[in-house]
C-alpha cells in the first residue's frame, strides 16, 4: 500500500506536468524541459546518442502516431489523475476487528486523519489547474474529499478507548474551505455515490450551516418565493435537499439548527423555511422518483424515524390526515386537559420541565410547530358548533368523509380541545398561562356570532348554490359575487375584532411581565408566538366559514393577522362606520396601507392559501369538494390581495415583483386551469404587474 509520501510525489509530477501545459507560463522552456527526460529515454532504448536525431526520431514517432507532446503531458495528466485516485480509493476498507471477546465494524481509510490535513493541500494546490481537463478535477477532489470524510477524528490506543485530536479537526477544517471555490454547482446519484455536498458536510459542519444561511437568507429577502417550488426547481436547493435525505443525521442537525434560530430570534421566515424544509422531506421519502432519485435508491431510503428520533409517534399523527377526531386523539396524546363541560381546570399538579427543555428541537412542541395546519385546524374548530366536518358539509351540501365512522362527541368537545391546543402552543411551558388563554379564548369563542347562527334557510340557501356549482363545474370558476345574503358584513366583523383586540393587548402585557424572568434567547420566540400567532387565530374563521363572510369582512380579518391593525373602509362605505368607543383610535385607512403592510398582507394571502390547499387534501373524500373549498377562500382573499399588490406596484423593485408576478400566477390557477377567468379586477392588477416588469 502506498505511502503519504509517495501520494504527496504523484502530486507534486502532477503538478509539474500540470505548469507545462499551462498556456500563460512565462518560461517558454518549461514543455522542453518536460519533454527532453523523454526524448533521452527514447534515445537510450534505440541506442542514439545525438540528441538531434533523438529529437527527430520523437518527432518522427509521434507524427506516425498522430499526437503531439501536448497531447502527451494530457495524457499523462490524466494518467496521473487516475493513478492517484486508485491508490487513495484503495485505502478504504471495512473490516471487522476483535478484542477481548468483543467485535467491533471498523469503516475508514487507512490513511490517517493528519495526513489527510497534508492531502487536501496538495489537492487544492492542482485541483484550479484542471480546468479544462474534462471531469478530472471532480474525480480527484471527491476521492481526496471522500478519504479525508471517511478518516477517523480519534486516536485509538486501543478498540474501546478512543481519544479525540481537536488539533486535527480544526486544520482539516481550514484545508476543506481551499476546495470550496472548486466545488461543483451539479450533482450526480450515479453509481450510488456519496453526493459530494454530503462529504463537505462531514468534513466540516460549518460548510452545512453555510448552505442553509444561503436558502434563509434569500427567503428573508424574498417573500414571495414559494419555498416548496424553489426546492425542487432549483438544482443547487434541491442538491441540498437530497444530501439531507441520504443523510438523517443531518437533517436532525439542520432542523435543530433552524429551530435553535427561530428561538434566537422569532423571525417568521426561520419558522417558514423550517416548516417546507420538514414538509420536503417528508415529500421526498414518500415519492422519490419525483425528486430525481431512482426506483431502487428510493427503495433503500430510511424509515421516517431515523428523520425524526424524537417523538416519533407524535410525527406519524402530526403529518396524517386532518380530521376532528384525530385532532382530539393528538390533544390527548399530548396529555392536554379536555373539559367538555365548559370549565377548564387542570388535574394534580406534576413537575413541568424547565422551559428549555420544553420548546427546544426534541420537544413535543417543536413537533407541532412544525406543521401549521393543526394550529389553523384548532383555530376552525374553536369557532365551529360542531366537528369541522359536520359543520362545513352541512352548509356546502356535500357528503362528509368518514361519516359511518364517527362517534357521538359533545360539540363542545371540540372547541375545548382546540382552545386547550392553541394556547399549549402558545405558552408551551406556563401552565398558569394556559389556563388563562384557554379562558380567554372560550369567551372570544362563545362571543362569535356565527356559532350561535341557525337558519335552516340560509344554509339551505348555501347547500343548493354550492351543489348545482359542483355539478355544473369540475373546477369552479370565477363568475362573480353569489347572490348570497351577506348576513356578517365589515361593521359586524369589526366589533368582533375590537373584542379580540382587547383580549390580545391583555395577553401582551401578561406576557410582558413573564418575559422580564424569561431566558434572554427565548424572548424573541416568546414575542412572536404572542404576537404574530395569536394574531393568527381569527383566521379559523375565514378558513371554517368563508360562505358566511363578505370580503369587506375578510379583508378586516386579513390585514388584522398581517398587521395587527384593523382597517376602517373609505369612500362609499363610510356612511358605515362603526361605533365611536374608542374603535377609531386603533384603525387606519387601507388607502394607508405601508409598502411593509402590504407585503405582509400580500404574502400572508399566499401562505393561507397554500395552508388551505394542504388541508383539503385531506378534508374532502372527493376533488370536486375540495376545489370548492380552496376556491371559496381564494376568493374571498381576492379583493384584499389586489389592493395589497397595487400598493406595491410603484416600488421598482424587479426581483420583489417578479417574484409576486409568478406567485400570483401560481394562485390563480388550481391544477392547470385559471378559477378566475372573468374576475376583471384580478385580471387589470395581472397586466399591471407584467407591464412593469417589461419596463424594468
Amino acid at each position: 500500500m502506498s505511502t503519504l509520501p509517495e501520494i504527496t510525489d504523484l502530486f507534486a509530477r502532477l503538478a509539474s506536468n500540470l505548469k507545462s501545459l499551462d498556456p500563460t507560463a512565462k518560461n517558454e522552456d518549461c514543455l522542453e524541459g518536460v519533454i527532453n527526460p523523454a526524448i533521452s529515454e527514447l534515445n537510450r532504448s534505440l541506442n542514439l546518442d545525438d540528441e538531434g536525431s533523438g529529437v527527430r526520431v520523437l518527432d518522427a514517432a509521434l507524427s506516425l502516431m498522430c499526437f503531439k507532446a501536448p497531447q502527451v503531458l494530457e495524457s499523462r495528466v490524466e494518467y496521473l489523475v487516475r493513478t492517484i485516485v486508485a491508490i487513495i480509493s484503495s485505502s478504504m476498507s471495512c473490516k471487522v476487528s476483535r478484542f477481548q471477546r468483543q467485535e467491533i465494524l471498523l469503516i475508514g481509510s487507512s490513511i490517517a486523519r493528519d495526513d489527510c490535513t497534508e492531502l487536501i493541500e496538495a489537492c487544492a494546490d492542482v485541483i484550479g489547474r484542471l480546468k479544462g481537463h474534462g471531469k478530472l478535477s471532480l474525480l480527484l477532489s471527491y476521492a481526496v474529499v471522500r478519504v479525508a470524510a471517511l478518516s477517523s477524528c480519534y486516536l485509538y490506543l486501543s478498540p474501546l478507548t478512543p481519544i479525540l485530536r481537536e488539533q486535527s479537526v480544526h486544520e482539516r477544517s481550514n484545508n476543506v474551505l481551499k476546495l470550496l471555490p472548486h466545488f461543483p454547482g451539479e450533482y450526480s446519484l450515479k453509481n450510488h455515490e456519496i453526493p459530494f455536498r454530503l462529504l463537505l458536510w462531514y468534513l466540516d459542519p460549518l460548510i452545512l450551516k453555510h448552505d442553509v444561511s444561503k436558502i434563509l437568507q434569500d427567503a428573508v429577502d424574498r417573500p414571495f418565493l414559494c419555498l416548496n417550488k424553489e426546492f425542487h426547481e432549483r438544482m443547487d436547493w434541491r442538491s441540498i435537499i437530497i444530501c439531507l435525505v441520504f443523510s438523517p443525521t443531518m437533517f436532525v442537525e439542520t432542523r435543530a439548527l433552524l429551530h435553535n434560530w427561530f428561538l434566537s430570534t422569532g423571525l417568521a421566515s426561520v419558522l417558514q423555511l423550517l416548516i417546507e424544509l420538514v414538509s420536503v422531506i417528508l415529500d421526498v421519502v414518500s415519492r422519490p422518483t419525483w425528486w430525481g432519485i431512482s426506483a431502487e435508491m428510493g427503495s433503500k431510503l430510511p424509515f421516517s424515524a431515523a428523520y425524526f428520533p424524537y417523538n416519533h409517534h407524535l410525527y406519524r399523527i402530526l403529518s396524517g390526515s386532518l380530521s376532528s377526531e384525530s385532532f382530539l386523539y393528538l390533544v390527548s396524546i399530548i396529555n392536554l386537559p379536555i373539559s367538555c363541560s365548559g370549565k377548564h381546570s387542570r388535574p394534580t399538579i406534576k413537575q413541568m420541565p424547565t422551559e428549555i427543555s420544553t420548546i427546544d428541537h426534541k420537544s413535543l412542541w417543536a413537533a407541532a410547530m412544525n406543521f401549521p395546519d393543526w394550529f389553523f385546524f384548532a383555530s376552525v374548530l374553536l369557532f365551529s358548533e360542531k366537528s369541522f366536518e359536520d359543520d362545513f358539509h352541512s352548509k356546502c351540501g356535500v357528503a362528509a368523509p368518514g361519516t359511518e365512522k364517527k362517534h357521538d362527541i359533545e360539540p363542545l368537545c371540540f372547541s375545548s380541545a382546540a382552545a386547550r391546543y392553541i394556547a399549549w402552543i402558545l405558552s408551551p411551558a406556563d401552565e398558569s398561562h394556559q389556563d388563562l388563554l384557554v379562558d380567554w379564548l372560550a369567551k372570544l369563542s362563545g362571543s362569535w356570532p356565527l356559532k350561535q347562527f341557525g337558519s335552516d334557510t340560509y344554509n339551505k340557501e348555501i347547500a343548493d348554490y354550492y351543489s348545482k356549482k359542483l355539478k355544473k363545474h369540475r373546477f369552479p370558476v370565477y363568475k362573480g359575487e353569489s347572490n348570497l345574503s351577506k348576513e356578517y358584513n365589515y361593521k359586524t366583523i369589526g366589533l368582533w375584532l375590537k373584542e379580540f383586540q382587547n383580549i390580545y393587548l391583555k395577553n401582551q402585557n401578561k406576557t410582558a411581565s413573564s418575559s422580564a424572568f424569561c431566558e434572554p434567547i427565548l424572548s424573541y420566540s416568546l414575542r412572536f408566538r404572542h404576537g404574530v400567532l395569536f394574531r393568527r387565530i381569527p383566521l379559523g374563521i375565514l378558513i371554517g366559514c368563508p360562505y358566511h363572510l363578505d370580503e369587506f369582512a375578510c379583508e378586516m380579518l386579513l390585514h388584522y393577522s398581517a398587521t395587527g391593525t384593523i382597517p376602517r373602509y373609505t369612500g362609499t362605505w363610510k356612511h358605515l362606520k362603526l361605533d365611536s368607543e374608542g374603535y377609531n383610535d386603533s384603525v387606519v385607512q387601507t388607502e394607508e396601507y405601508t409598502k411593509e403592510e402590504a407585503a405582509a398582507g400580500a404574502s400572508l394571502v399566499f401562505r393561507l392559501t397554500d395552508l388551505v390547499v394542504s388541508m383539503a387534501a385531506t378534508l374532502f373524500e372527493t376533488e370536486e369538494s375540495g376545489l370548492e373549498f380552496i376556491f371559496q377562500v381564494k376568493v374571498k382573499t381576492c379583493r384584499y390581495l389586489i389592493k395589497c399588490i397595487k400598493k406595491l406596484l410603484p416600488f421598482n423593485d424587479g426581483i420583489m415583483l417578479m417574484d409576486l408576478f409568478n406567485r400570483l400566477l401560481q394562485w390563480r390557477n388550481n391544477q392547470g386551469q385559471d378559477v378566475f377567468q372573468g374576475c376583471t379586477d384580478l385580471d387589470d392588477v395581472t397586466n399591471e404587474l407584467r407591464l412593469e416588469l417589461c419596463s424594468l
